[in-house]
């Protein structure tokens, strides 16, 4: 992996649209602000873990080792590793990648899954599941037992979750092509759990070296996103059985995609549900409180139990909050 490349803060400024600076202005402290645009023109991280249906950490440990790489624990996600020395095209002429037994995924990524807390037989459902990467760690937990339900709007999407649920021996998935929003009308209290990872507009994962990117950022995108953000997680309370676990997540800031979706959401007359605290020992160094207004105007209920991750050398920006279905 490449080394990280020091670039000021005035000179990311340069590159972004001024709206969105703003917005990262009064949602982050001046620490974590500097510390999330500073990242914005570093590579990402790369970080590992072992597939447990093909693999142990330890033989993806003694495999990227002997091939001259090194790595360094992530303490706050299991099983995960950050390449310190090394690339991912030496990653992938591994002949344990080859196999399915690692599994090259960001670490805010795998936290998602982790924050499920899900168990062998336990019915889970993967609402935006597409291409595959967290139901894949998921159906790994879960040792294929069980029934895990991976749905995605997108059927070309599909044909990629797919082939990575075969390379990764994840045999107990069964695939649907579907809006999310639309699955509590034909599984309403099916699931013991479900992950919303929803669509979003991917703020934590901006890169300068990709202007295109940036220059699609707008307001109205955010706005859209939204609403659609809104309606998967009130169908996933439909899905999930009462005293089940719904976590939501973005790669995003836009406190519109994030607390303002799980204030929405709570707020419904006909919803009875609640944020739960996450496993502190998934808490990452740079994650933060939830923001508890925007836009001048205080949210009604207490999002404290959800997580906001700054991204730093070992991961990319995230969301993260879990809800338990109470009647």
């Amino acid at each position: 992996m490449t080394e990280p490349t020091t670039c000021s803060v005035t000179k990311v400024e340069q590159l972004l649209p001024p709206a969105l600076l703003e917005r990262l202005r009064l949602q982050l402290e001046p620490s974590a602000y500097k510390t999330a645009l500073q990242s914005f023109a570093t590579p990402k991280p790369v970080t590992i873990r072992p597939n447990s249906l093909r693999s142990t950490e330890q033989e993806l440990l003694q495999q990227v080792h002997s091939a001259g790489m090194k790595t360094e624990a992530v303490t706050w996600c299991p099983e995960c590793h950050l390449l310190t020395t090394g690339t991912i095209r030496q990653l992938q002429e591994l002949p344990m990648y080859e196999d399915g037994g690692m599994y090259i995924q960001a670490a805010s990524s795998m936290q998602a899954a982790y924050a499920l807390q899900v168990a062998p037989d336990m019915r889970v459902l993967d609402m935006c599941a597409a291409p595959g990467s967290k139901t894949s760690l998921l159906a790994s937990i879960m040792n294929t037992r069980g029934m895990l339900v991976a749905n995605d709007r997108s059927r070309k999407r599909l044909y990629r979750l797919r082939e990575i649920l075969q390379q990764q021996g994840a045999t107990n998935v069964e695939v649907l092509c579907g809006p999310g929003e639309r699955l509590a009308q034909s599984h309403a209290d099916c699931f013991d759990r479900v992950l919303v990872d929803a669509p979003c507009s991917g703020e934590g994962r901006i890169r300068t070296d990709k202007p295109i990117r940036i220059s699609r950022w707008n307001l109205q995108e955010i706005r859209t996103l939204a609403k659609l953000q809104e309606q998967l997680l009130v169908a996933a309370l439909r899905c999930v059985t009462v005293g089940g676990t719904v976590v939501y997540s973005t790669c995003t800031f836009a406190p519109e995609e994030n607390e303002c979706v799980l204030d929405k959401v709570l707020s419904r007359s006909s919803i009875d549900a609640e944020l739960i605290e996450l496993p502190r020992e998934l808490h990452p160094p740079s994650s933060i409180a939830p923001l508890q207004n925007w836009n001048g105007k205080e949210l009604h209920n207490d999002l404290s139990n959800a997580m906001r991750i700054i991204p730093d050398s070992t991961t990319t920006g995230f969301f993260i909050a879990a809800m338990k279905r109470k009647s």
